[in-house]
């Protein structure tokens, strides 16, 4: 499901790119550019239904699947920080300590908390998302250029049973955390193809696919096509890759939104200077 609709352009290698403006093809895409060395921070709170602390090394692995392709053809660094008491989804331009934080959200908001209120999910530390969406990847970025400032994680948890163990697929209608109902280290690798500027993929098998039935497990690997992503558009030794060839400006403009995830249906990003959820 998506929250707010980006804009995607097919390539040639069967990829696809988030771009600024959903109704103009030829507008830049989402990338980071002025980082090279991308660090992410998990909330301690970590999710209470997940047995242990389980939960944090599976999203751990996610990000290890993309840093290994990253290692192979790749210039970023994705490294993880220090575990964060932040739970604050965008990004502040006041603020010189933005972090890209991983979540699990506890309780939905209400629609009282949440009228005409964009940062309700942050003031009352609960899901404004769509109840049927996993998760949700908040993007910042310079409206003009592309230029990534800021992505954070939400999960979904008041909805959705996240497991971490590798098998077996629990049966219909008995999910129990012994078996896989909805996997985090899945859930978060698709997560953040988002972080990283993918969108979603009608290719069938795609990391970056937008459905995740309850068990599955195959996101955890990337397909050919997101690896290639890695090596096209972050070659290593060599600048970051836009869609366009322009020189812009860094004034900041406004937020965009991310990307979220259904029984089903996986997620978005977002967009601030601007925000953007998928």
């Amino acid at each position: 499901m998506i929250v707010v609709k980006v804009a995607l352009a097919v390539v040639l290698s069967q990829y696809v790119r988030t771009r600024v403006d959903d109704r103009d093809p030829n507008s830049p895409c989402l990338y980071w550019t002025d980082k090279t060395n991308i660090v992410f921070h998990q909330n301690s709170e970590g999710n209470p239904d997940t047995p242990g602390d389980s939960e944090h090394p599976a999203v751990t692995r996610a990000f290890e699947t993309w840093q290994a392709e990253n290692q192979a053809c790749g210039s970023l660094t994705l490294t993880e920080g220090a575990r964060t008491s932040s739970r604050m989804a965008g990004y502040d331009e006041t603020s010189a300590s933005n972090e890209n934080v991983v979540l699990f959200r506890q309780k939905m908001c209400t629609v009282a908390q949440c009228t005409d209120d964009d940062t309700c999910g942050n003031k009352h530390d609960c899901w404004q998302h769509a109840p049927t969406a996993i998760a949700i990847t908040t993007t910042s970025f310079h409206p003009k250029s592309g230029k990534i400032l800021d992505s954070d994680i939400e999960l979904n948890a008041p909805r959705f049973l996240f497991t971490s163990v590798d098998s077996p697929p629990c049966p219909a209608g008995m999910f129990d955390v012994t078996c896989v109902a909805t996997d985090v280290q899945n859930t978060v690798t698709h997560e953040v193809g988002h972080l990283l500027g993918l969108g979603h993929t009608s290719e069938t098998g795609s990391t970056m696919a937008p459905r995740a039935d309850p068990g599955e497990t195959s996101k955890r690997t990337l397909d050919a096509n997101s690896k290639r992503f890695i090596c096209d558009v972050y070659p290593v030794g060599k600048p970051s890759k836009s869609c366009i060839i322009k020189v812009v400006d860094d004034d900041l403009g406004k937020p965009k939104t991310g990307c979220a995830a259904a029984p089903g249906t996986l997620g978005l990003l977002a967009l601030l200077f601007l925000r953007r959820r998928r």
